[in-house]
């Protein structure tokens, strides 16, 4: 696993685990420039095997995309 990969998975882990994101369940997450699109596309790959965990692609490369959960349901 590449530490470029690392640094975009901590990213986004930082961004779920915001107040606001834990509130609304939700959260909107654009690649940055600075991040490369196999990172983007295996971060994308690989939270899409959550349960109980949606990617809403917000623009044609998905590099905007919006990611809800229910943490009522994974408890069930």
């Amino acid at each position: 696993m590449s530490t470029s990969y690392e640094q975009l998975v901590k990213r986004v882990q930082k961004e779920i685990g915001s107040p606001g994101a834990q509130s609304k369940h939700c959260v909107e997450l654009q690649r940055r420039e600075d991040e490369s699109s196999e990172d983007w596309a295996q971060m994308l790959a690989d939270l899409g095997t959550v349960e109980n965990v949606t990617l809403t692609p917000i623009d044609d490369d998905a590099e905007h995309i919006r990611i809800t959960w229910n943490p009522e349901e994974s408890m069930a």
